[in-house]
């Protein structure tokens, strides 16, 4: 029998919902949100959201408090990393100092979710995710006001992913206040863009943004994959507001040939459906569908659950259950043995005495136990520690052609005219801060400028310019990979 799974997505603009029993929709409702209550995916003021979710649900007679619930790709970190074979226990551990390393943020700020993928042997291949502790705890805190238990959680462009059919393909999914690009190859999200837009902006201009950002993420994949790269024959999925508008379609490449569709999502759609405006719910849906649904073909193979471990309920303990009939059988244990003490104590003092012998022996093999069990462990945390250093060693190594190569497109970069070359670059992670001095501001800008068409970096940020005495600008340029 299929399952009932209810989801909810909440984003800048609506509360969404869907309530499907496997692949057929059963229910679907949104609510618009006033402006300034959800920003950039952080829930602001999670009363008004409260009592709005807590509205959509008393309207739609939703019986379930039990959700599955998704959170925007804002400000969300992806890696497909690589580690050496290790033991299970281990591995926690060795992903988190990993995530330290590559992710480039402090760990305290994002909750951590990660699945290995299956890879060559002799390796252990994970796919990463970091969520900002913020977006979550808001979210998480405004569905327990309304009432709900949310035991589920995934991220938005992973959702996305799961609703796609295609062996490789690009995925746009376009909202009112944001939209998000995945780039899928072998059935994992590569590359994903999750970026905000104005509500209040003219589709014109949201168009070119999100095209800069799609030649961006292209151009990006394919320096990392140039034996098997994105071509023109990979098709384009629209999701969401441009789903409809076909007469749009052609301004996302440009002049470049590429088959364009509307996202096909594999759940049946009843006639007045708008699956379109319900991509994120169906990808959640299709969590609980593929862990379900034998036989199920799964498109995307990231399918981990992102909810916190703070925030997954304990399991109840066996013992609870089990604690009347413990009693019970207890009690009767005692009359017995007080019935058989009563009829032995002719040999009481025999027995104490084979008690006394047995609990020597018991003693002296504990002891031996013990001291065993703690040389394993200090060999195992010695095993740890020298696979720790193999690991460090090895990607010092890997980082150092990664630097050398940023560094010289960076001292390319900034041979502009007008900049001063001589200026301090730091290279922390995958952010690289560059700052100097300029003749004018558009020489500013044309290096940031000549820094993003270098494909080298996701996203590349003039964060200070100012003009000294005598005319020259200071300027600082923030590139993160």
């Amino acid at each position: 029998m299929a399952k009932e799974a209810t989801t909810i997505y909440i984003d800048d603009s609506a509360i969404w919902v869907l309530v499907a029993k496997g692949r057929q929709p059963q229910k679907w409702a949104s609510m618009a949100l006033e402006s300034g209550l959800v920003k950039a995916g952080v829930i602001l003021d999670e009363s008004a959201v409260a009592s709005k979710v807590r509205e959509l649900w008393q309207s739609q007679k939703i019986a379930t408090g039990r959700v599955i619930a998704g959170i925007s790709g804002i400000n969300c970190l992806y890696r497909l990393i690589t580690l050496p074979e290790l033991p299970k226990e281990l591995l926690p551990e060795a992903i988190k100092r990993e995530a330290g390393r590559v992710l480039g943020v402090p760990l305290e700020q994002v909750y951590l979710s990660w699945q290995t993928i299956p890879s060559l042997t002799g390796e252990t291949l994970v796919y990463l995710a970091a969520s900002p502790r913020n977006t979550v705890d808001g979210l998480i805190s405004t569905l327990r006001k309304a009432g709900l238990n949310p035991h589920i959680m995934d991220l938005k462009p992973l959702a996305l992913a799961r609703t796609n059919t295609e062996p490789r393909a690009i995925i746009i999914d376009v909202e009112p206040a944001s939209f998000d690009i995945v780039i899928m190859a072998e059935k994992i999200p590569q590359v994903i863009r999750s970026v905000p837009l104005t509500q209040e902006a003219l589709l014109e201009e949201k168009i070119a943004l999100i095209r800069e950002e799609l030649n961006r993420a292209i151009t990006f994949y394919n320096s990392s994959h140039a034996d098997k790269p994105i071509g023109a024959d990979v098709p384009l999925l629209v999701g969401g507001e441009l789903a409809k508008r076909e007469d749009v379609w052609k301004l996302l490449v440009g002049r470049q040939p590429r088959p364009i569709q509307a996202l096909s999502v594999p759940v049946e759609t009843p006639e007045n459906f708008p699956s379109s405006q319900y991509i994120t719910n169906i990808g959640l849906v299709l969590k609980k569908v593929l862990g379900s649904e034998k036989g199920a073909v799964a498109y995307s193979l990231v399918n981990f659950n992102a909810l916190p471990e703070i925030y997954i309920p304990k399991p109840r303990p066996l013992s609870q259950f089990l604690l009347i009939p413990t009693i019970i059988v207890g009690i009767a244990a005692v009359v017995f043995a007080f019935n058989v003490n009563i009829r032995a104590q002719a040999h009481t003092a025999a027995l104490n005495a084979e008690l006394a012998a047995v609990n020597r022996v018991v003693i002296s093999r504990r002891a031996q136990a013990n001291e065993i069990a703690a040389l394993s462990k200090e060999l195992s945390s010695l095993e740890a520690t020298a696979n720790a250093f193999t690991t460090t060693l090895g990607s010092f190594t890997a980082g150092r052609d990664t630097i050398n190569s940023d560094l010289s497109q960076i001292n390319k970069s900034l041979n502009v005219p007008g900049v001063n070359p001589e200026s301090s670059v730091e290279h922390r992670g995958s952010t690289i801060t560059v700052k100097g001095l300029a003749a004018d501001e558009k020489a500013v800008f044309d290096c940031a400028k000549d820094l993003r068409a270098s494909g080298r970096f996701a996203l590349v940020v003039i964060t200070e310019m100012a003009r000294q005495e005598g005319g020259k600008i200071s300027f600082t340029l923030a590139a993160t990979k």
